[in-house]
């Protein structure tokens, strides 16, 4: 019977993370409800031998690329799902086990092409992940006024109809690096007419690595991102108004003992993103 719904999750070089991410995906509730494919994007680690003893049955496959981007890595999982819905996570993230399920469930309460849910740190994380955390949930507030007509849903809990990925062409490879390259793909689904939803309720645990090093490499990434986002076409940028939506929203994302790191942390990712924005090369 095939599943309903087929998970992506592309990694590369994380066996341990992935291990902890696998173990919830493969558990998914009722039994049956999803496929995994996890895309192993060129890992120099020991990631692809111990994916192929994975002992996986019909539940969990693997697939290899070059070492492309997280962007080309989707579109191979997607090009190899069974399953009429597509839903992606990362190697990194925690989903409930009832995630596929509450998407699936979601996607045809809305009549939508594509929902996605919140993401949280997790508990223990270092600040620098916390404050990235909360950064980009302002921005899913700011870019989502109504959640029933979302513009912004992020790429670690998303869902989607397969027909309507492959009618817009999928995620654009060009994004190489982590940024923007879902909220393109969102574009080209609403021009399309397709509705995007988010659901808050629907929560993903993010365990992510990170320290101020790969915090500000993180912040560059999102500035390549929005350079080849916006050189796409005509879209409007975000205003003072959105921006102060956006960190304000961030700040209460975090108890009050944090705010005054997240106020530096804001200067610091803004920063960095305008570096990344400004040498980062426009779309062909």
């Amino acid at each position: 019977m095939t599943p309903p719904v087929s998970i992506v999750v592309p990694t590369r070089n994380r066996w341990g993370s992935l291990a902890a991410t696998l173990a919830r995906l493969r558990s998914q509730e009722p039994r049956g409800i999803a496929e995994v494919i996890v895309v192993d994007d060129g890992s120099t680690d020991a990631t692809p031998g111990l994916l192929a003893g994975l002992v996986c049955g019909d539940a969990v496959r693997s697939l290899r690329t070059r070492g492309s981007g997280a962007a080309a890595a989707r579109n191979a999982g997607i090009a190899a799902a069974a399953g009429a819905v597509v839903a992606c996570t990362d190697d990194d993230c925690d989903v409930p086990v009832d995630w596929a399920s509450r998407l699936l469930a979601a996607l045809d309460a809305r009549d939508a092409v594509a929902v996605g849910g919140r993401v949280v740190a997790a508990a223990g994380s270092s600040r620098p992940a916390r404050l990235a955390q909360a950064i980009t949930n302002g921005f899913v507030a700011a870019l989502n006024p109504d959640p029933e007509q979302a513009a912004f849903l992020t790429s670690n809990n998303v869902a989607y109809r397969k027909e309507a990925l492959r009618d817009v062409g999928l995620f654009d490879e060009g994004f190489a690096g982590a940024g923007a390259e879902e909220r393109d793909l969102h574009e080209r689904l609403r021009a399309r007419g397709g509705r995007l939803a988010y659901v808050p309720d629907v929560v993903v645990t993010h365990r992510a690595e990170l320290g101020w090093a790969r915090f500000v490499r993180q912040q560059l990434a999102y500035g390549r991102g929005a350079r080849r986002f916006y050189a796409r076409g005509a879209r409007r940028r975000l205003g003072p108004r959105a921006y102060a939506t956006a960190f304000g929203r961030a700040l209460a994302e975090l108890p009050a003992r944090e705010r005054p790191a997240l106020v530096l942390g804001i200067g610091l990712s803004q920063a960095a993103v305008l570096c990344g924005y400004l040498a980062g090369q426009e779309a062909p």
